[in-house]
């Protein structure tokens, strides 16, 4: 019994190492100059989207790198997240500043700035969730700036 399944493994072995590797042929029309039909018109849709705030938009983005610093295997990688935080922290800040917005958008705001102070200290501390709580506070601020 040993023999035979010994047998068969190798027979399924050989098989594979055997086998012709697949061709594929490709061909293309010449005479079309682009992937639309001809006479296609491209769809423009208007949005009713209010203009992005780009305090908000810039505290995402350093948000972001942050997270970037922290998943690489730099020596440096939580001085310099810290930093971008701290860039992100001002950008809220300057944002709140603004008074542009309405009081849900300032209340948003005031909490992506305690959970901010939160992440800092996780950052600081080397702890497993910082970059959890990060992506988090992005996702919030991306509901807040359309």
């Amino acid at each position: 019994m040993l023999i035979l399944s010994f047998c068969i493994l190798s027979l399924f072995m050989f098989s594979a190492c055997t086998s012709s590797p697949v061709v594929e042929t490709v061909t293309t029309d010449a005479g079309r100059e682009s992937a639309l039909p001809p006479g296609a018109k491209p769809l423009a849709v208007e949005t009713n989207l209010p203009p992005p705030d780009p305090d908000i938009e810039t505290a995402g983005d350093r948000i972001a790198e942050a997270i970037t610093y922290l998943n690489t295997r730099r020596r440096d990688r939580r001085e310099v997240a810290l930093r971008a935080l701290n860039r992100a922290e001002t950008s809220i800040n300057h944002a709140l500043r603004s008074n542009s917005h309405d009081e849900n958008v300032r209340n948003a705001l005031h909490a992506a700035l305690k959970d901010l102070d939160t992440a800092e200290r996780a950052v600081q501390h080397n702890a497993p969730e910082a970059v959890k709580q990060l992506a988090s506070i992005n996702k919030n601020l991306d509901k807040i700036s359309p």
